[in-house]
């Protein structure tokens, strides 16, 4: 996802990319306290660690003076070199995270009438309404949108929206991520006027209906750094919907 960032939000914003190797370090200079958006990606990757792609990124990083994130992908080449290297510099876990697994056999979740889900990806405008969406439901500077706005465009992503009123506009977003037949559910949020009105479970079962139309046979999500009671209508549509808590 950080690689779909627009050039134009490169200078405008502030924001940075930067590759070293398979590592790719992203910096959101504009919001240096929210490590969730400054990240460095890949550092499970073949070499990362071992060629010095991860510590030459780290020091990018820290020059920054941003908060940031580096999240270490299980079961990658390299996964237990990164924990390792992380630790011995005095990197810590985050906190829990919440990831939940099903299979993608056919969904059971009923499909409600009055909300219509749109799949994004024909127009290169298409990212503009899952772009300001998701900063201002999740309560994010505008910024933040910059990491959705072509996401459509991208391979392997699928992005959609939804709307209860075809008159006052789109109110609700989701995406996901199709790899090797596994389906990721990716970034995804409501808006205050139709939260609790469907649209989350509309979302969620259009991605659940393509990705077993794609042909992936697992999906999964996982909700990061998060206390369950704030996630507690997402993830009981989750369990409504036959996925599993996996670990959190």
């Amino acid at each position: 996802m950080w690689t779909s960032v627009v050039p134009d939000a490169v200078t405008e914003s502030g924001v940075e990319v930067e590759r070293f190797g398979p590592v790719q370090a992203t910096a959101f200079g504009d919001l240096p306290e929210i490590g969730g958006l400054n990240q460095i990606q890949g550092a499970a990757e073949p070499d990362a660690v071992a060629g010095g792609h991860l510590a030459r990124a780290v020091e990018w990083m820290r020059s920054r003076e941003v908060d940031f994130r580096v999240p270490v992908a299980e079961g990658r080449p390299d996964s237990e070199q990164a924990e390792a290297w992380l630790g011995r510099r005095g990197y810590e876990r985050a906190g829990d995270s919440l990831k939940l697994i099903r299979d993608a056999r056919a969904v059971e979740l009923p499909e409600d009438p009055r909300i219509t889900v749109y799949e994004l990806g024909e127009d290169e405008a298409d990212g503009e309404g899952m772009s300001a969406i998701i900063p201002e439901a999740l309560g994010m500077p505008l910024t933040v949108g910059t990491l959705f706005f072509s996401l459509p465009q991208e391979d392997r992503w699928r992005c959609y929206t939804a709307a209860l009123d075809l008159d006052q506009g789109v109110v609700a977003a989701g995406s996901m991520l199709i790899c090797d037949g596994v389906a990721q559910l990716g970034p995804g949020a409501t808006l205050e006027q139709g939260r609790g009105r469907g649209c989350n479970r509309a979302l969620l079962r259009r991605r659940l209906l393509d990705a077993a139309r794609a042909g992936c046979h697992t999906v999964f999500v996982e909700l990061g750094e998060c206390d369950r009671d704030g996630v507690a209508a997402v993830r009981g549509n989750l369990l409504q919907a036959g996925f599993e808590e996996a670990y959190g």
